[in-house]
């Protein structure tokens, strides 16, 4: 198994996340360990290192204190609806007017309902029966002034390597932080203004 590379069946909707979890493991210095018998089951084992330290505890801070605010309408488009509300909550309490959807159905209708620009498409790579590429057509062939911003719990390298999507994309790694996503989107954003 190899979690950064994209699987075959790309495109269907499984795998991320795994993908997603392995790569949160690895990022705190863990290894996942996996037991599967066809007719039994799957179990999985998540082994973190030990802490010996005592326990800091942080005064709570606001972490969008230093970033740029927007007032651009977002349309999100993320199968996933926890991650999906979650998004959209960053998102919108950083000025946005965000459009969700939980795929490319939604997306066209939110997007044939809005009157005014939609600024940016912030679509999922992998989503069950369609790509963020194919969303992306859709929304873009009809709203030239739209920009993409890709995310997914894929390597942008991995995702480019099998032919997901083209080198010199807008990419957003999952898993992210509030303030990756609005930094990242703002970085988008003002890219766009700059090329008009």
């Amino acid at each position: 198994m190899n979690p950064s590379s994209p699987p075959s069946h790309l495109g269907k909707g499984t795998g991320l996340g795994l993908a997603t979890v392995y790569g949160i493991i690895k990022q705190s210095g863990g290894n996942i360990w996996l037991y599967s018998e066809p007719g039994s089951g799957t179990t999985f084992k998540i082994y973190l290192p030990r802490v010996d330290q005592p326990v800091e505890y942080l005064r709570e801070t606001s972490s969008l204190s230093g970033t740029r605010r927007g007032n651009e309408t977002v349309l999100l488009v993320e199968d996933d609806v926890q991650l999906r509300d979650l998004t959209r909550s960053i998102l919108a309490g950083g000025g946005y007017t965000v459009l969700a959807a939980d795929g490319a159905e939604q997306a066209q209708t939110a997007a044939a309902r809005h009157n005014g620009p939609i600024h940016l498409l912030l679509t999922d790579v992998v989503m069950p029966g369609t790509s963020g590429r194919e969303v992306a057509r859709r929304i873009c062939g009809k709203r030239n002034e739209t920009r993409v911003l890709y995310m997914s719990g894929y390597t942008g390298e991995a995702i480019v390597h099998h032919g997901v999507l083209d080198d010199g994309i807008s990419f957003l790694q999952k898993p992210f932080t509030p303030t990756t996503l609005m930094e990242r989107v703002r970085e988008v954003l003002d890219a766009s203004a700059k090329d008009k």
